[in-house]
């Protein structure tokens, strides 16, 4: 498997489970094929969650299985392995999808005027809910002030750029001389 490719499917198998996601894809990367049972034990990861993680990766489209019947004991074994294929095609989907989200944070953004009483952790509210509050934090009940967000749409912004560049939906902005 190429290193780029390698690099994308450990990146989404993280997102997807976490550590024990990314150990089963190494595992399976290593072994080609394997059973639950074996890769729990390569692993060291409880077998319900290899299995788990398989499912998982099956539903996305990046593992597939070969059912075989024990013909002593009448018992099925399932044989894992890596398909890649998609891997592009379910990157695009996930970028396509945190675009969306960030469109739709950046349209909350700047539709709205926020008002926040300066205290970290505490609630960022809309002009209504701060009449609603009569501009006092429902928290501390400092007086709340207009919240300056030209920071958060900035990089929302910046990173919606980045994001259609890399999806091909915008070209590079070419650097002046």
């Amino acid at each position: 498997m190429a290193r780029r490719k390698n690099k994308e499917l450990l990146e989404l198998a993280m997102d997807m489970g976490g550590e024990e996601a990314v150990e089963v894809i190494k595992a399976l990367e290593k072994k080609k094929e394997s059973t639950d049972e074996e890769l729990a034990e390569i692993t060291g990861i409880r077998v319900n969650t290899v299995r788990k993680v398989l499912y998982m990766l099956y539903d996305q489209g990046l593992a597939e299985f070969k059912r075989i019947r024990d013909k002593e004991t009448g018992w099925y074994y399932y044989y894992w392995r890596l398909e890649t294929k998609r891997l592009p095609e379910i990157i695009r989907a996930k970028k396509m999808a945190e675009l969306k989200k960030l469109k739709e944070m950046l349209d909350e953004e700047t539709s709205e005027i926020y008002y926040h009483c300066g205290t970290p952790g505490h609630p960022k509210l809309t002009f209504d809910e701060a009449m609603d509050y009569q501009f006092q934090c429902p928290i501390c009940g400092a007086m709340l002030m207009q919240y300056d967000n030209t920071a958060v749409v900035e990089e929302l912004k910046k990173r919606i750029e980045e994001l259609e560049i890399e999806l091909g939906l915008r070209k590079k902005p070419r650097k002046k001389k």
